[in-house]
């Protein structure tokens, strides 16, 4: 239903989902206004932005809670449903829709089950779902209880209390999805560049699912005993990371000039990761995670805030990265079978440990057919979402 008036008030219709470890406000583009400054005026209504509270809308104040995602019918022929992602800025009043948030993808995954599109194979939906702001396909498995989409089941994912159903996403299509090329932008598996305040660093740099830049740990001074808040308390250290998210982004043309500072913290990309090899520490939660649980230590970071769990499109672009030789990612995993083209990569995060399937091919360049990942996702609300 478009946008009416009630209780002297704007009104539209909304879904709240958590797809992951994030949340998102689902709206149906057939609702909204055409794309462009009224669109994004109604969204940002809707979120309450900017405002880092996001106290007078439905946005979360966390940048894993300031999703929306716009569905709509498909736009390809081979896809059941469209999913356009928007990151809403709690700062500016801007949003940024050049992105992909795997976690929210699979919101977009249930989204479609609810609304009953795809291939109904009897305990479960086969979804395609269009990822519109690549233009590439998502392959989505859906479970089905009593004709819907199930909810319970024992699939745990860090960041997330409980279990649930596990909702497969596969990001096999995405290779070179953030600016259409090849995996490796640069051509190189691990590059050394100049960053202002810093000096020389390797990074490896990865274009799959969003746009991925990988750093040592101990080259940027990450400690691997410290906890995500700690983390982030240390100016000095987020500072370092975004340097060198700066630095890449104009070493490839991505994000230049002199609005870049102002860019880098609407756009989601280049997401940077600093990682080491397994080692200890303590989850969020109070848990232990034990070396041995896991094959790559990692921490995400974009527009100044790390990640209190692990973007789904940065677990893609991690599996993928890990069977690159010569990658960061990969030097810090070690062998964990990527020789053999199919393999399966832990990666530690704070909020637990989060596995990804792929399947890497570099015998002849960088040919990626699989990059899945086990999410759960669920409905939290249905009804109109009111704004000024």
């Amino acid at each position: 239903m478009p946008i009416t008036r009630a209780l002297n008030m704007r009104c539209i219709d909304a879904k709240i989902i958590r797809g992951g470890s994030s949340k998102g406000v689902f709206l149906d583009i057939r609702d909204l206004p055409e794309a462009g400054p009224e669109r994004d005026e109604v969204v940002l209504g809707v979120f309450g932005s900017p405002d880092r509270r996001q106290i007078d809308g439905l946005g979360g104040a966390d940048k894993l809670t300031s999703k929306v995602a716009v569905m709509g019918p498909p736009t390809r022929d081979d896809c059941d449903i469209d999913y356009l992602f928007g990151q809403v800025n709690t700062e500016l009043p801007r949003i940024d829709w050049s992105s992909n948030c795997g976690n929210i993808s699979s919101g977009a995954a249930l989204y479609g089950a609810l609304e009953g599109v795809g291939q109904d194979m009897g305990d479960h939906f086969i979804i395609n779902v269009h990822q519109v702001n690549t233009g590439r396909k998502l392959v989505t498995r859906v479970p089905v209880e009593n004709g819907s989409a199930q909810v319970d089941g024992d699939f745990a994912i860090g960041g997330v209390p409980g279990t649930g159903a596990r909702i497969d996403v596969d990001f096999g299509e995405f290779a070179g999805s953030a600016l259409g090329g090849e995996v490796l932008p640069t051509g190189n598996a691990c590059d050394t560049i100049e960053v202002p305040g810093i000096g020389s660093i390797d990074v490896s740099i990865v274009d799959m699912a969003n746009l991925h830049i990988f750093v040592r740990a101990s080259d940027i001074g990450l400690p691997t005993d410290q906890s995500i808040y700690d983390l982030q308390a240390d100016v000095e250290l987020v500072g370092r990371l975004e340097a060198v998210r700066k630095a890449v982004a104009a070493h490839i043309g991505f994000i230049t000039g002199p609005n870049a500072d102002e860019e880098l913290k609407v756009s989601m990309n280049p997401l940077i990761f600093a990682v080491a090899p397994p080692c200890d520490y303590v989850s969020n939660n109070g848990t232990l995670v034990k070396a041995s649980d896991y094959d790559l230590f990692s921490r995400s970071l974009s527009r100044f805030e790390f990640s209190k769990a692990y973007p789904g499109s940065g677990a893609a672009g991690t599996s993928v990265a890990a069977g690159i030789p010569g990658n960061l990612a990969a030097d810090a995993a070690g062998d964990i079978g990527q020789s053999n083209g199919v393999f399966a990569i832990r990666v530690g995060h704070p909020g637990g440990v989060l596995e990804v399937a792929a399947e890497v091919d570099t015998s002849a360049g960088i040919k990626v057919s699989k990059a899945l990942i086990g999410r759960t996702a669920r409905l939290l609300m249905e009804g109109k979402a009111y704004f000024k």
